[in-house]
């Protein structure tokens, strides 16, 4: 056996048992307020992080009533899959705040990002019946958020905005 062939076997089955793909399921619901009034038809999003940018798993308005429920589902491949450095989902859901803000110059925009992590008992193996994480009912006005982070604000990004 030549040496190209057997560098070939050993690096495949080397990469075969370090690599490691798994699929996750998330499921989050809660009830959004702004002010007293339900935080209606606003984005809510679940986001995976990603080392390149995180990955969006899907996003969805609010009802009438404020209340969302969102389930999506993401793959991951690590080289490693080693659980203690960090490797495995981490979902996060993202909802921009626009609660009290004011329209200026035909613009409106946020004044923080709710971000919240899913508790790692709420990430679920890839299935269709998931436990749903509750985050309760919010009130958007009084909520204390995240700001986008210093790359995306070093380059002028702190906000999002949208015209009505």
């Amino acid at each position: 056996m030549n040496s190209y062939v057997l560098i070939t076997l050993l690096s495949t089955l080397l990469t075969s048992f370090l690599c490691s793909a798994a699929c996750a399921s998330v499921q989050v619901r809660g009830h959004l307020m702004c002010n007293g009034q339900p935080y209606a038809r606003e984005q809510v999003q679940l986001w995976e992080p990603k080392t390149l940018g995180d990955e969006l798993w899907d996003d969805m308005p609010t009802g009438r009533n404020g209340r969302f429920e969102i389930f999506s589902h993401g793959n991951d491949v690590t080289l490693f899959n080693i659980p203690f450095f960090g490797f495995g989902f981490h979902p996060y859901l993202w909802i921009p705040n626009y609660c009290g803000t004011e329209l200026d110059n035909g613009k409106r925009c946020t004044k923080n990002i709710l971000k919240i992590a899913i508790p790692e008992g709420y990430i679920n193996p890839c299935q269709p019946q998931v436990y749903a994480f509750n985050i309760g009912t919010i009130n958007m006005e009084t909520e204390e958020g995240s700001h986008f982070n210093w790359v995306l604000r070093w380059l002028g990004l702190n906000q999002q905005c949208r015209t009505y």
